[in-house]
């Protein structure tokens, strides 16, 4: 299967195109070398899982650029202003709360996960 690149990840998040090209490189770098064999069941699930990935790192990268630590929890243009409430995060699950894109990748690997063998 071929390496997941940042045009991949610019077709599922767009807003990601300022994420700096040394962060671009540790990210697809970090991202390709996961081994999800064990939780994936197709190339294409594989993929998928990666690009998700690879957009949550950038979207911390972006945010913690900008000096955002956390999730984004309201934002404002001019006299518009909208707030989110906070979900509790899942323990043991590194941060990838934080963001839709590790929320969708979570999501990938849990219904990969369903849908493996089963020990009796």
């Amino acid at each position: 299967m071929a390496d997941v690149v940042w045009s991949d990840v610019l077709a599922f998040a767009p807003e990601l195109s300022t994420v700096d090209i040394g962060a671009q490189t540790d990210i697809l770098s970090y991202v390709n070398e996961i081994d999800l064999s064990q939780v994936t069941d197709t190339a294409q699930v594989t993929r998928m899982a990666r690009i998700y990935l690879a957009a949550h790192f950038g979207s911390v990268q972006k945010r913690a650029r900008q000096g955002i630590g956390g999730p984004v929890t309201s934002e404002s243009a001019g006299a518009l202003r909208r707030s989110y409430g906070l979900s509790a995060m899942p323990s043991g699950e590194e941060g990838l709360g934080t963001s839709m894109y590790g929320m969708s990748y979570l999501t990938i690997l849990r219904m990969s996960l369903s849908h493996g063998p089963f020990l009796v």
